[in-house]
């Protein structure tokens, strides 16, 4: 009886085995039909974007001429933005129109059966003049016998354009044991955006080098970063140059140039600044 028992207790326990690991495995998560993602979650005014979107047909049957497609709220995305590329599709991308007029943009991707998913990826041109705010995306698998409902996805910020206005001026400090100049350069941001940062750098004449608490004077090159400045406002950097009695009778040119900035800086016209100065003596220099 004794051996019964424990025959039926080593059956239980193997059959334990086999199905406890069938109730814990986790059952499969159904995808959903529209994935979206951005290659970058901002762009410039002027810039582009890539949105790539992976459709999935999660029914029993086939969707004959499936289709993603892609729109913005709270402005509609082709009223800023145009198709510039479209990859992974299985024809010619297009716009999506509705009575409001363009609507959206889509990628055939051809019939999918039960299960079945499709990848593309399109490439947006931000207008130049696109307005700066937020969009959320939202997706959508079409098809000539189905279509899915809206899917939200990740929202993407227009950043607007920044002009960014450089003026160096100088400012002899003179004297008979270390005559100097000093620099001030001045970066106003015109807009219509605020201006995240700059990079203004000015080069050295040969022979010559600078010293500064606000920005690097490495390499022969005095380097300024602005850091965030608001639209109408401005800020300066300060920097200065040593000048001896070999510098007599040299003029000397220092142009600052604005190398960088976030966002984009539509004006090019003011990106530089330049002062000619010539040392007299060492109690006597002059700027223009």
């Amino acid at each position: 009886m004794r051996s019964l028992r424990h025959h039926l207790l080593a059956v239980a326990a193997a059959v334990a085995m086999v199905v406890s690991p069938l109730l814990s495995a986790p059952a499969s998560a159904t995808p959903p039909e529209v994935a979206i993602s951005l290659s970058s979650p901002q762009v410039d005014v002027g810039g582009s974007v890539t949105v790539t979107a992976t459709v999935t047909n999660v029914n029993g049957f086939t969707i004959l001429g499936a289709a993603a497609r892609i729109y913005t709220d709270p402005v509609r995305l082709p009223s800023y933005a145009s198709l510039a590329g479209c990859t992974g599709a299985a024809g010619p991308c297009g716009t999506v129109s509705d009575a409001g007029g363009p609507a959206g943009f889509e990628a055939p991707v051809g019939s999918l059966s039960g299960g079945a998913s499709a990848t593309v990826t399109f490439t947006l041109a931000i207008a130049a003049d696109a307005e700066p705010g937020e969009r959320t995306f939202r997706g959508e698998l079409r098809g000539s016998n189905y279509a899915s409902e809206m899917v939200p996805g990740p929202v993407l910020t227009v950043v607007g354009q920044a002009d960014a206005a450089v003026r160096l001026t100088a400012a002899p400090k003179l004297g008979l044991l270390i005559p100097k100049i000093e620099f001030t350069v001045r970066v106003t941001d015109n807009g219509p955006a605020a201006l995240r940062d700059a990079t203004v750098t000015t080069p050295l004449p040969g022979g010559l080098s600078a010293t500064s608490a606000d920005c690097a004077t490495g390499g022969g090159t005095v380097t300024c970063h602005t850091g965030p400045v608001a639209v109408g406002g401005a800020v300066t950097r300060k920097f200065s140059v040593a000048v001896g009695l070999l510098s007599i009778g040299v003029p000397y040119t220092f142009t600052a140039t604005r190398t960088a900035s976030d966002p984009v800086d539509p004006v090019s016209g003011n990106d530089s600044s330049q002062v000619r100065c010539t040392v007299v003596s060492v109690v006597l220099v002059t700027c223009t």
